[in-house]
């Protein structure tokens, strides 16, 4: 209305795009909506390959065909292969619904990932008294306490009912491994009221049978079971009338200062779902963006990352190599390297001849680690006392992350041995080479990646590859970030798809 009601009116024009170049977009009210109240809007954030998306297209189904309602659901994810951030929006509601667009005010907010509360503003659609189902890692007692400041301030700003679960233990214990999805499922149909409990969990039980029915009895079974056991693990929190946060954890994982500006100001943005919002005079005429960004990106996605047991190493390089995600690295170095080291950094005396009077480290990139556990199952080194015990064991990446984080800055500052004095035939020194392939977006226990990142670790800084489209063209050349990257000099491989 306002641009026609002026003498010069835009014939041409955006809605919701910043164009401070050309100057075409209109100015818009952010918060005017014309649904009506009586629709119920959901969003669910899940982690891509939690069964999150899957388990609520099951619910919209359920809505439309077992209730009176009518019902909608769209749903946004980017396309890395999985770990990445999924967004469900779930509309239901007795008069039919017309609102063809995302959901922008949500009276349900299901976060299915505790990492995200740290990175994404989970609760910037949240309306006030609208319900929070979390998925937690601390029992009820304690979530409140480890909650960002920010997100215990958004909670009781808005008067928000809070509600938590630890669905990943839950999935654990029946056997379901990181699979959440029927369990936060029950959860919601528990909380939004739309079936009553026991007739809602006999359609999941339904759907369940349907949906994995091809997939075997003991899938089933374990869905089913899972289903069971969820109710008595959901909890209400109690919320005080302050904040009173023990974490400094929000936009601790955003970008840090060292990142270069371009990644600050643009990639940085795209990362925390911000993207929509940037001019477009931020984003490079040319379309070319900048390598080796994805080290930015601090996912954090793994439950458990693995730790190095230094006085049971073999040192042979065998979990170095066949890391997908380039998460775990050794490097051999002189003794005086370790003067400024952090006190929990762990080193051994080098145990290949040719590295005489050296110190041995290896270590894991605790917010990059997608935690697929390939590098214990190879790893050939066992403790005579503990048989069970590996040279390299699986914990919880929350207590470790920050003191691992500093010993991977360190880490990184140490020397890259001299290439040419490597005997390249013989894993546990070729492995000491710099990879120039890291931190992709393919799925945790990929059987690509390995090969590409011992790709470039032998070749890197003179190859040129001609990359045929598929996974590889997913997880190596997708915006906002790339893993492909380049050494010191500024040398690495040039890639084309």
């Amino acid at each position: 209305c306002d641009n026609l009601a002026q003498s010069q009116r835009k014939k041409h024009f955006t809605i919701g795009i910043n164009d401070d170049v050309t100057y075409t977009s209109l100015d818009f009210d952010p918060n005017f909506s014309s649904e009506s109240k009586g629709v119920v809007r959901a969003m669910f954030y899940g982690l891509g390959s939690d069964g999150t998306v899957g388990a609520n297209k099951n619910s919209i189904k359920i809505i439309g065909e077992e209730t009176d309602n009518y019902a909608q659901g769209y749903f946004v994810y980017d396309s890395k292969k999985s770990g990445s951030m999924t967004v469900s929006h779930l509309r239901f509601g007795k008069e039919p619904i017309r609102s063809t667009y995302l959901i922008d005010q949500a009276n349900f907010i299901g976060c299915h990932h505790w990492g995200f509360l740290e990175r994404i503003d989970v609760l910037k659609a949240a309306t006030p008294g609208a319900i929070l189902l979390l998925n937690s890692p601390y029992d009820a007692d304690r979530v409140w306490e480890n909650l960002p400041l920010k997100v215990q301030q958004q909670i009781i700003d808005k008067q928000l009912k809070l509600y938590v679960i630890n669905a990943n233990q839950v999935a654990r214990e029946s056997g379901m491994g990181g699979r959440i999805n029927t369990i936060m499922q029950v959860c919601f149909f528990a909380l939004a009221g739309v079936l009553p409990q026991e007739e809602a969990i006999a359609k999941i039980k339904q759907a369940i049978e349907k949906t994995y029915g091809k997939k075997g009895a003991e899938v089933v079974r374990m869905n089913l079971q899972a289903v069971d056991n969820t109710l008595d693990n959901l909890h209400k929190v109690d919320i005080p009338q302050t904040p009173n946060s023990c974490t400094d954890a929000i936009n601790r994982v955003s970008t840090p200062n060292s990142a270069p500006k371009f990644v600050q100001e643009v990639l940085g943005k795209i990362m925390i779902w911000e993207g929509d919002d940037l001019p477009v005079s931020s984003l490079p005429a040319d379309g070319i963006f900048p390598v080796g960004t994805a080290k930015w990106e601090k996912r954090n996605v793994a439950e458990e990352i693995p730790v190095w047991e230094a006085d049971v190493c073999v040192q042979c390089g065998k979990c170095v190599m066949v890391c997908p995600h380039s998460a775990i690295r050794a490097k051999a170095y002189q003794v005086d390297e370790l003067v400024k080291a952090p006190e929990t950094f762990k080193s051994i005396n080098a145990k290949d001849k040719d590295f005489a009077n050296q110190k041995f480290t290896i270590q894991v990139a605790p917010e990059d680690c997608t935690g697929c556990a390939i590098c214990v199952e190879v790893c050939p080194a066992k403790n005579k006392a503990e048989p069970l015990r590996k040279a390299i064991n699986m914990a919880q990446q929350l207590p470790l992350r920050e003191q691992e984080q500093k010993n991977w800055d360190f880490f990184l500052s140490l020397p890259n041995p001299d290439r040419r004095q490597l005997k390249l035939n013989q894993i546990r020194q070729q492995q000491l080479q710099e990879p120039l392939f890291e931190f992709s977006g393919a799925c945790a226990g990929c059987g690509e990646t390995p090969y590409l990142k011992l790709l470039t670790q032998l070749f890197g800084d003179r190859a040129v590859i001609a990359n045929a489209t598929g996974c590889s063209s997913i997880y190596g050349g997708n915006l906002p970030t790339t893993p492909w990257t380049t050494n010191a000099q500024g040398r690495g491989p040039a890639w084309s798809n």
